[in-house]
Order: structure tokens, then C-alpha cells, then sequence
């Protein structure tokens, strides 16, 4: 079920999508609303499924995980009985920090981070190769130029 949010809600996991650690009172002043209905605003927000979860995005560099890759993955054979381990696996394995389920020629995608290049290795061997019936390319981030999980907020 789609949730009804209004402008205010949009002003406020807006405001949050910037930074969720914003006191209600910080909040309100920015959405243009009373700290208590700022408040119940956001708790109703993460009530209803709306704010799935609050999180620091941190510096990979900077924790000592200067290594992003972006994995495609596709099946070699099909069904859902190949797939589930797959999925089982990647929503387990700590270096995954997004996987997505994808149409195309690819059947998946996994944005991944580590240390170092002996980790990359270490993370193909206990998450891919298990399986023969998977191929994989990897793409090195040279560069990220934009580490953003905001959704548009349209009408």
C-alpha cells in the first residue's frame, strides 16, 4: 500500500534525506512547522514504512575501505532455485553494500566495498565462484562523483 504523504512530509524527508540527525526542533524550523508536529510527522514517517532507515553514510577512505566495485552478475542458468542462495549470500556478506535484482542482459547487480584487492578476491570466492552457474564482470570506482540513496520527492 502507498503511503499518503503530503507537501509537509516532502519537506520533511527532505530535510532528513540531508541529514537525519536533525533535532525536531531544527527540523520543524526548517519544514516551517511546530517542533511537536514535526516530530509526530517523522514518527508517523518511519511508522508507516515511508523512512525505512536512518544512517550515516560514511567516507570509505577514511574507515580504511578505499576500494568500490560494481559487480554485474548474470545467471548462465536459470530459476529461482539458482537465484535464492545467490541472494541469500549477497544480503549476508558484509562488503555488499547495495544489491539489486535488475532486467537486461544482467541479472544482477552488487555494489561492493573493501579494503583491498585480496578482499575483492576473498569476496569472489565466497560469494560467486561457489556457484558454476554464474558470470560476473567488476568495474573499480575510480572515482565516485555522486553517493546519494535521496529519492525525488515529486507529487
Amino acid at each position: 500500500m502507498k503511503a499518503r504523504i503530503d507537501d509537509l512530509d516532502r519537506r520533511i524527508l527532505s530535510q532528513l534525506q540531508r541529514d537525519c540527525s536533525l533535532s525536531a526542533a531544527e527540523l520543524s524550523e526548517r519544514c516551517g512547522t511546530t517542533e511537536s508536529t514535526a516530530l509526530r510527522r517523522w514518527k508517523r514517517l518511519i511508522r508507516n514504512g515511508v523512512i525505512k532507515q536512518q544512517v550515516a553514510i560514511l567516507d570509505g577512505p577514511a574507515v580504511g575501505v578505499p576500494l568500490m566495485m560494481v559487480v554485474l552478475i548474470r545467471m548462465t542458468r536459470e530459476g529461482s532455485s539458482n537465484s535464492v542462495p545467490l541472494m541469500r549470500r549477497m544480503a549476508e556478506h558484509p562488503s555488499v553494500m547495495q544489491f539489486f535484482h535488475v532486467t537486461g542482459t544482467i541479472d544482477f547487480v552488487a555494489i561492493i566495498a573493501v579494503s583491498t584487492m585480496a578482499d575483492y578476491e576473498a569476496f569472489i570466492a565466497e560469494a560467486l565462484e561457489v556457484d558454476s552457474h554464474l558470470a560476473t564482470d567488476t568495474n573499480v570506482v575510480i572515482r565516485p562523483l555522486k553517493l546519494s540513496l535521496a529519492m525525488p520527492l515529486g507529487k
